[in-house]
């Protein structure tokens, strides 16, 4: 999928995207990777913040509600005009800005303390070009801070068997299928079942990752794999399959100093 296919669709299904992330839907962003992004940020008050890959702003505003100084970036123009919106309803001081994240030319080298991407890496074709200039943009020994589905588990041949088709229950989960994990592929998928076209999420080993980020001069801090909290698996038995496998992955990187 190109640059422009790719901006193409998330520009259709942007609207449907805001409501679902403003209104509690993705529940693996409001019970798992916000606690776990938030946590391993840290203290962002008064730093500089790219946000890269921002859709329609909520991870950014979060940020700046904690005092940090964020600059927002997304292919979608109209991912840019809803995320406007809510900063012209309450502002907060961010810069959005339409912007691709394997082309920063318009941002200044050395310009942040963080680079963040939030599930957003995996949406890019050219990911080596996209950290190549994440690195540039930001300062030496600057955090760089992603997540993106867990690559070992979910790959474009995986998902759950269960006795009962098509349940939820993780009572019903018999095992978690993972096949093809060689080599880096494509998967095409919809946001959500009726939404109006599909996106691409890139497979790639996490080998992959790590070649490309040690030759953007990044260096690997921690990697988190945020899981359910007890009270949350108790609740409801659905979060019992994120203990069975690690849906996601979060790497918490910095980049090496001149």
């Amino acid at each position: 999928m190109s640059r422009d296919e790719a901006a193409q669709a998330w520009e259709a299904i942007a609207e449907g995207w805001a409501e679902r992330v403003r209104t509690g839907t993705d529940h693996n962003r409001v019970y798992l990777l916000d606690t776990a992004t938030l946590d391993a940020l840290g203290d962002v008050g008064g730093l500089r913040v790219l946000d890269a890959g921002c859709g329609e702003g909520r991870f950014a505003r979060m940020m700046a509600e904690r005092g940090a100084r964020v600059t927002a970036i997304d292919l979608s123009s109209r991912m840019i005009e809803l995320a406007r919106a809510a900063e012209e309803k309450d502002p907060l001081g961010l810069d959005y800005r339409v912007a691709d994240m394997a082309d920063l030319s318009p941002l200044a080298s050395g310009e942040f303390d963080i680079a963040i991407a939030y599930l957003s890496l995996f949406d890019v074709r050219d990911y080596e070009s996209a950290l190549r200039e994440l690195a540039r943009v930001l300062r030496p020994r600057g955090r760089f801070i992603f997540s993106i589905s867990h690559p070992c588990f979910f790959t474009p041949s995986s998902g759950w068997e269960t006795s009962v088709p098509n349940s939820f229950r993780d009572a019903d989960r018999l095992y978690f299928k993972v096949d093809n994990y060689f080599p880096a592929s494509e998967i095409r998928f919809r946001m959500w079942p009726t939404a109006p076209t599909e996106l691409i999420n890139y497979h790639r080993p996490l080998s992959d990752y790590a070649h490309a980020l040690r030759a953007a001069r990044f260096l690997i801090r921690d990697i988190h794999e945020p899981i359910p909290t007890p009270e949350l698996v108790e609740k409801l038995d659905f979060w019992r399959g994120y203990l069975r496998i690690a849906n996601f992955i979060l790497f918490d990187c910095v980049k090496a100093g001149s």
